[in-house]
């Protein structure tokens, strides 16, 4: 059975369309109801929360309210990997399940196990948001840019996607460089789509190509991104190549937080859902004043089969004003800092958000390299891989040198060794990972 014609599919998205715009009260009620719900499941069939309630002494009925979530213990991904089983419902039978990992960015990758209904909540969630930024999903014309794979013959033709379903064009980003985006651009303006379904770092190299080679795109006035931190920088590139405007989904492969814009705003609208969100601050204290930082903690109500609780996402955020034009009572964060393992490390032991500063196309020019990656493996230094386009990779000694001193200006106090490379591999679903961070960033900031 497909998705879409799972029963709890449809029932979901009107449920979701129904509940929007509840008074913030009423989501308070069905959050503590989804919470009881939950922690009633786990104590009777999850082993890790069963016996974690035995020895604390915690029963079922002892949550009353939102807060009795706090006595139960953070976890994060090392502690699911040490003991995966015990995050498994009883009965779970991995024969009969669906998984899929997240990506690995601090280390092993995590296996989230769920089943059929997940996904279908899922699905509805997406339909959803989409919905909210006035995207329909099943007639529109779209084109999906990930890292999806193209067959040999096909991209042997010069044509680096397929289409599905007669109105969803696939493209690969595997394929985009200086001398094919003409192509893309032609094949965009030829299909005309009303939008785009993206990720930052797919969709990034064809916008950057667009504008330096002055390519004649038409206007698609709506991209969607999602599965990566994107930065203004990155979006201010993106929207002016597309001539249209970008909405960013923030969401995890553990399925226990959802947060989308909407036309009014690019804050996050966190669904109240999907689950619990806590946004902690250096000493584990709520974060309660708007803009102020803290890193997300999540508690999942839709995968009873490996259900998460208090889970630590590693991302870094900022609280949003309450409330927002749109008159959705949701939780708001103002944007998203990014991943704690996506900062890098001085001498001094001082974290640095990576993206901020090589995202800044107001300060890094970056004209002449087609791809980069920083590797840390050691406090205070960094080694980049660059891959150059062919106007500088005619001088590569030269070449090194100026970038040394450009990367160099923007990234003071660290120590810069620039290695040129003919290729850097993307991940398997189609990521570019811009910082591979070898230290234990986790260990190192005191986000808890």
């Amino acid at each position: 059975m497909q998705w879409f014609e799972n029963p709890l599919f449809s029932e979901r998205v009107e449920f979701l369309e129904s509940s929007q715009y509840w008074p913030a009260e009423r989501h308070a009620v069905y959050q503590l109801r989804s919470l009881r719900r939950l922690v009633h499941h786990v104590a009777a069939h999850v082993p890790f929360y069963r016996d974690f309630m035995a020895a604390s002494g915690i029963r079922p009925e002892d949550i009353l309210s939102i807060e009795d979530i706090k006595r139960f213990p953070i976890i994060d991904k090392k502690v699911i990997q040490a003991q995966p089983e015990a995050f498994l419902a009883d009965g779970s039978d991995r024969a009969t399940l669906l998984h899929r990992t997240t990506g690995g960015s601090t280390g092993t990758p995590l296996t989230v196990w769920f089943d059929g209904d997940l996904l279908a909540r899922d699905k509805a969630n997406t339909e959803h948001y989409m919905r909210a930024i006035g995207l329909d999903i099943f007639t529109w014309k779209s084109i999906r840019l990930y890292g999806d794979k193209i067959d040999p013959e096909i991209t042997d033709t010069g044509r680096y996607w397929k289409l599905v379903d007669g109105r969803r064009l696939v493209m690969s980003c595997y394929h985009i460089t200086h001398e094919t985006a003409p192509a893309y651009v032609a094949e965009l303006n030829r299909f005309r789509p009303r939008y785009i379904h993206t990720r930052p770092s797919s969709i990034l190299p064809l916008a950057k190509y667009i504008l330096q080679d002055g390519l004649a795109l038409d206007p698609i006035r709506t991209i969607v991104s999602d599965g990566e931190y994107l930065t203004d920088g990155q979006r201010a590139v993106i929207e002016r190549a597309f001539q249209g405007r970008l909405y960013n989904i923030y969401g995890h492969t553990e399925a226990c937080v959802v947060g989308h814009p909407c036309h009014h705003s690019d804050g996050l609208h966190l669904m109240p859902q999907v689950g619990v969100t806590e946004l902690l601050d250096e000493q584990g204290r709520d974060v309660t004043e708007p803009g102020g930082r803290g890193e997300l903690v999540v508690t999942g109500f839709n995968n009873p089969v490996m259900p998460l609780i208090r889970y630590r996402t590693g991302d870094v955020a900022y609280l949003g004003e309450g409330g927002c034009r749109c008159g959705r009572h949701y939780q708001m964060l103002k944007g998203i800092e990014g991943r704690l393992q996506d900062y890098v490390i001085d001498a001094a032991g001082n974290p640095t958000p990576l993206a901020p500063a090589v995202f800044n196309y107001n300060d890094m020019d970056w004209k002449g390299i087609k791809e980069f990656k920083v590797i840390q493996d050691t406090p205070g230094e960094l080694t980049i891989l660059i891959v150059l386009e062919a106007e500088l990779a005619a001088d590569p000694a030269g070449s090194k040198a100026v970038l040394e001193q450009r990367i160099g200006a923007i990234l003071a106090g660290f120590r810069i060794s620039i290695t040129l490379v003919d290729d850097i591999p993307k991940t398997k679903i189609g990521k570019h990972r811009y910082l591979d961070q070898r230290l234990d960033v986790k260990e190192l900031v005191s986000f808890r």
